[in-house]
């Protein structure tokens, strides 16, 4: 067997079934060879934001796993990598590499020295017979602590070498740890003395599956629960205690809330300051529960540090503060009551915006024909970066883990279409839902022809206003002498010539009739894009 049928095996092992690519690397033959799927897009990053949110939906049971080429491949490849390891996601990139004898010149890029400061891990195939070997350590990175990406450098002369002996691999397993018990009770009775404690969940609650978990212990602590963008949808927003997602922007019970917290109790989130997280308030006391050791304390001081997997510290905290026998007093008793007070106080402002009827558009109206078109239990919605991000992660209301895939720690505009795309073969049978600006579409627009030709019915919602928005803040005169936040196009011919459905909407009686047909031509396997044409609308709040 030579090396690149014993990577193919090694994935077959570990039920890959489709990997990611653009344009060329020996391992695609390879794979395809042994019957996984090479799905084909038209740039490398694209292709790693679909093996991001391939990972994101299947939380890491089967991992997005991308080839690319040496070189520009490999160099293109970097932004979606970096995205991925500043969202902590897992998935494995296999990049062409130089021949041995190459190594070190200046003509030869060295992925795993260039990948080190964002994977987790990174290694080089330096013979077959190590292709076993790094691989069970690849993959062992993905089930140990924090996730996130691994890159595999693979030369070109490695590759037709014959494995030495017999073909063998064993997957690793994978190993989750409780918190120190006295840590846990610490923290249990912080809990229960709080008056107004606040629960505040990131990615981790995702990544852990623990929902359940953290349901339980807001009911039972009677704790209002915010999530960061990453963890959106790890608490379900239309539970009487939910107050929403914040990052860049927050939602109107985050903002509200929030800020009279006495006490915040994270799990699950680094608490790094971000445009996917918000600040929390000066002074607050928190309590800080990881995965990730290096994550405690980074940027807030905290009152106590629990380290452990989600799932299962939530469930200590459960059982240790059930044992204190003290439980439902936060709030003075009211929490729900008082998070539904500050509902109604967020219709009274967002309301009307998502009802309105002026021309151009208001992007809230977009917002809100989704929210009363969309089946949060059987769609999966994602947001691109800027003012698409901000005014739908705080109003879209999400039910179920991994409806919304937030994001944001890294910003790079034109992800959403990639992470569409994967969220789609990772879960054919969901309505997936993307919204970009006119910005991001230039950035990834092209990849629709890779939603058509492997008829992956995604639906793209274009906000169309014809300006990169908040720019003119950072350069005014830049912008007041040369206008360089204005852009111009015309998106919906393009999409139509690259075979999806589009509809160009500018009147707001229109839009749900656009969208209904563009989510029954989505059901048929054909993606579709409606470009409405919409005001700028810089309304957000902030934490």
């Amino acid at each position: 067997m030579k090396a690149a049928e014993a990577v193919a095996q090694v994935l077959v092992a570990e039920g890959v079934e489709q990997i990611f690519c653009f344009p060329s690397n020996p391992l695609i033959d390879a794979a395809a060879a042994a019957g996984i799927r090479p799905v084909v897009g038209r740039e490398e990053r694209t292709v790693v934001n679909m093996a991001d949110a391939f990972s994101r939906v299947t939380n890491g049971r089967q991992v997005g796993v991308v080839m690319v080429q040496g070189g520009p491949g490999a160099e293109h490849a970097f932004g979606g990598v970096a995205q991925a390891f500043s969202d902590s996601v897992p998935l494995l990139l296999f990049a062409g590499g130089a021949a041995r004898h190459q190594a070190g010149l200046r003509s030869a890029f060295d992925v795993v020295e260039a990948f080190r400061p964002i994977t987790k891990w990174g290694a080089r195939l330096t013979s077959a017979a190590s292709v076993p070997v790094q691989l069970r350590r690849a993959f062992a990175k993905f089930r140990l602590g924090r996730p996130g990406p691994v890159v595999i450098e693979v030369p070109q002369d490695v590759l037709g070498e014959e494995l030495p002996g017999a073909f063998a691999y064993e997957r690793p397993v994978g190993v989750r740890a409780q918190a120190d018990p006295a840590a846990v009770e610490e923290a249990a009775r912080l809990l229960v003395a709080a008056r107004r404690p606040v629960l505040h969940a990131g990615h981790g609650v995702l990544w852990a599956e623990a929902t359940d978990e953290l349901v339980a212990l807001a009911e039972l602590v009677g704790a209002p629960v915010c999530t960061t963008y990453n963890g959106k949808s790890a608490f379900p927003e239309d539970h009487p205690l939910a107050l929403g997602a914040g990052g860049a922007a927050v939602s109107p019970g985050i903002h509200a809330v929030v800020p009279e917290a006495d006490l915040v109790c994270s799990i699950g989130s680094s608490l790094l300051r971000t445009l996917g997280s918000f600040g929390l308030p000066a002074g607050v006391r928190i309590i800080q529960a990881t995965a990730d050791p290096d994550d405690l304390a980074m940027e807030y001081p905290i009152v106590a540090g629990l380290v452990g997997d989600a799932k299962l510290v939530l469930g200590q905290l459960v059982e240790a503060v059930t044992a204190l026998g003290a439980a439902g007093a936060a709030w003075e008793g009211r929490a729900a009551e008082h998070v539904a007070e500050q509902r109604r106080a967020a219709e009274a402002t967002f309301g009307p915006h998502l009802t309105a009827d002026e021309v151009p558009i208001d992007p809230y109206r977009v917002v809100g024909e989704l929210c009363r078109l969309l089946d949060p239990a059987r769609t999966i919605v994602t947001h691109d970066s800027g003012y698409p991000r901000d005014h739908l992660a705080p109003i879209y209301v999400a039910t179920t883990p991994r409806g919304y895939l937030g994001w944001g720690n890294s910003t790079p505009l034109g992800s959403s279409l990639g992470l569409a795309l994967g969220a789609k073969l990772a879960a054919p049978d969901k309505l997936v839902v993307h919204v970009l600006g006119d910005a991001a579409f230039g950035q990834s627009g092209l990849d629709l022809e890779t939603a058509v030709r492997n008829r992956l019915g995604v639906l793209t919602v274009l906000i169309n206003n014809s300006e990169m928005g908040n720019y003119e803040k950072m350069q005014p005169v830049a912008q007041e002498r040369y206008g360089i936040k204005h852009l111009t196009g015309d998106y919906t011919p393009i999409a139509r010539a690259l075979g999806a459905h589009a509809e160009k909407v500018d009147q707001p009686g229109e839009l749900a009739g656009a969208l209904e047909r563009a989510i029954a031509e989505t059901e048929k396997g054909r993606p579709a894009l409606v470009e409405v044409l919409t005001r700028p609308e810089p309304l957000i709040l902030r934490a």
